[in-house]
């Protein structure tokens, strides 16, 4: 059953990224898994990169460049067509910095026999020593909630992009990737629609490792954090409006820990405004 892969990349030399790097000894080293999957390597990057083909000839392998940086969503559409015109049934996706492990390549490749209403499959994410995906997505605060356990998700669950496997079908109902939120906050309206159209997602029993430097706002610029807040908002003034009150709740509350704790101040006060135009 084929696979298709998408890595995005920013700034970032394919051979140097984290993710092609484990993949190099994960999935290019078994001709089993390589027989069942199409890597696509989508640059943003401003610099179109040369890639050495000649010593990957046994992968099938695409290298994209576009300089414009649409983000994920522009990236992932790309892999969805192409998914699409080679009869994949599975789209999995990758950012550039998440650690591949062999026992996660074998789970997601090899697993073929789930029930239509499967529309995704992920494994557990860790960041820092701490479990960030997947999380229930009934709370504003899932990082103090208990976890799913392995298995399907009957309550909605929403997990990161990267590392997750999606049904093309899903896609196609749902005419692939909201551009409308082209980086930050795509994972959440993704979920959300899956839940929404009456699909589930399974829980693999295996953990993987991916830098998440949105968890602290010192380590975020403020164009980066003007991204998320923007991309927020819009989801909860647009689809989990069950959230809504809670969420302009929890602004204020962060606007008041920032400007305590974060250095640079634009961002406390761009929490401040839009606050108030909400």
């Amino acid at each position: 059953m084929k696979k298709t892969i998408i890595v995005v990349l920013y700034k970032q030399k394919v051979e140097e990224s984290k993710t092609f790097i484990t993949l190099k000894k994960t999935l290019f080293t078994d001709n089993q898994l390589l027989k069942q999957v199409e890597l696509i390597i989508y640059d943003n990057s401003p610099e179109e990169q040369e890639i050495n083909f000649h010593l990957y000839k046994n992968v099938n392998l695409t290298y994209k460049h576009d300089g414009r940086n649409l983000g994920i969503a522009t990236a992932y559409n790309y892999a969805w067509s192409i998914a699409k015109n080679n009869g994949s049934e599975w789209l999995l996706l990758f950012d550039h910095d998440t650690e591949i492990t062999s026992e996660y390549l074998n789970q997601v490749i090899n697993h073929n026999e789930l029930d239509e209403s499967i529309a995704s499959v992920v494994p557990k994410i860790n960041s820092e020593h701490t479990m960030i995906s997947p999380v229930y997505s009934n709370t504003l605060r899932p990082l103090q909630s208990k976890r799913p356990v392995e298995g399907i998700q009957m309550l909605p669950v929403m997990a990161i992009n990267s590392g997750s496997m999606i049904r093309v079908s899903f896609l196609n109902e749902v005419g692939g990737f909201n551009t409308d939120f082209p980086l930050d906050y795509l994972d959440h309206w993704l979920f959300y629609e899956i839940y929404e159209k009456g699909y589930k997602v399974f829980v693999l029993n295996v953990y993987l490792e991916h830098e998440l430097s949105v968890m602290d706002y010192n380590r975020v610029s403020f164009d980066r954090y003007k991204s998320i807040i923007d991309s927020e908002i819009h989801f909860y003034q647009n689809y989990k409006k069950e959230l809504y009150s809670s969420y302009k709740a929890q602004i204020a509350k962060r606007f008041l820990k920032q400007i305590l704790t974060v250095k640079n101040k634009q961002i406390a006060m761009y929490s401040l405004r839009k606050l108030f135009s909400m």
